[in-house]
């Protein structure tokens, strides 16, 4: 078996009650089967409490949230009840989990660390040098693997050395990984193996210098007006979201104007945002080995960057400054409220498969 994961993935270990947020609030807790089978055999006060403290509903068991949406477990200084009394072997396998996620395509493996977490991302930006991943190997694999996984992950890997060649601004990076992608449609098929390990062996400096100039890899204020209604509209944890769009899209004229200041001002910290397009096409671009359709992850990436710019621009604006502390606020802000619902993550998906808009 083969496992690949970030290289600061196993750095990682929450901090409770030092995080200025709290993952135990703000949106159902699920009780997997095997641990409510636990639950149910907790003696004493505490056992009882704990079971009165869960719905078992036709779609699984949940935490019955308290005042503030708040786990009803998590107390006073943010931490976990279940954890202090019964210890980590109690926790349902959500709590004991998050944030990490895994993508499994037989005997290859790949895990990761959602940028939810605030600790997730004080790791990831605190580094200033290219993200980096590493596979480790456990014995013999056993499972057939699936054609289309190496040609995939050679075009992923492509895509990594497109957007951290730093020689070149990040927005040509963008447009050079999207140029690529497109070249990657339409949907690829395990004939396509050959085709797919040639486009990925082609020099990254002939993508990042075709990226032209002529249009913004961002496209039009139309299309990008587009997006911000899909994003306006989603699902929201807090009921904020929506309103965080509206404004955007109130203020995109001067946005579009000042996001380039912005930049340039925090030149030094482009790698930021090298780190987010990278860890958005680490997380979802080898979904595509399930549907054919690797167009879609890169434009996520670029969808994401462009809405975290945005929204980066507008904080900058408000408070005369951005900080280390900003950039983890809009990150995580934004990783809850879109990658935690799949039925956002749909919404989304199936607007960025469809054709992108005319320019004005």
């Amino acid at each position: 078996m083969k496992l690949l994961k970030p290289d600061f993935y196993d750095g990682f270990a929450c901090i409770a009650s030092r995080c200025r947020d709290t993952c135990c609030a703000g949106w159902e807790i699920e009780v997997d089967e095997e641990t409510l089978k636990k639950y149910r055999e907790v003696p004493g006060n505490f056992g009882r409490l704990l079971r009165s403290r869960i719905s078992e509903e036709e779609d699984g068991a949940y935490f019955a949230l308290a005042p503030g949406r708040r786990c009803p477990f998590l107390n006073e200084r943010n931490l976990c009840e279940i954890y202090l009394q019964l210890g980590e072997d109690m926790l349902c396998d959500i709590c004991r989990e998050h944030p990490r996620f895994y993508q499994w395509f037989g005997d290859y493996t790949e895990a990761g660390l959602g940028i939810c977490c605030e600790e997730v991302c004080r790791l990831l930006f605190q580094r200033k040098e290219p993200l980096r991943f590493v596979l480790e190997e456990q014995g013999n694999g056993a499972e057939e693997e699936d054609p289309l996984l190496k040609p995939l992950l050679a075009a992923r890997e492509r895509l990594f050395s497109i957007l951290q060649n730093r020689t070149y601004p990040m927005d040509q990076r963008m447009e050079a990984a999207l140029k690529f992608a497109e070249r990657l449609d339409p949907p690829v098929r395990q004939e396509d193996t050959e085709e797919i390990l040639k486009l990925a062996g082609t020099d990254p400096e002939s993508w990042l210098k075709a990226a032209g100039t002529e249009r913004s890899w961002y496209g039009s204020r139309q299309e990008i007006l587009e997006l911000l209604e899909i994003y306006r509209d989603l699902e929201s944890l807090d009921g904020t979201w929506g309103g965080r769009m509206e404004s955007l899209m109130e203020q995109l004229p001067e946005l579009l104007e000042q996001r380039r200041v912005f930049l340039e001002a925090f030149r030094n910290r482009e790698y930021e945002y090298e780190h987010l397009a990278v860890y958005v096409l680490y997380r979802y671009f080898m979904e595509s080995l399930f549907d054919g359709c690797v167009l879609p992850p890169v434009r996520f990436a670029a969808a994401s960057l462009l809405i975290l710019q945005l929204m980066d621009t507008r904080l900058w604006l408000e408070k005369g400054g951005f900080s280390e502390a900003d950039r983890i606020f809009t990150v995580k802000l934004y990783s809850k409220e879109i990658e935690y619902c799949p039925e956002n993550m749909e919404v989304i998906r199936q607007f960025l498969e469809g054709e992108p808009g005319k320019d004005e």
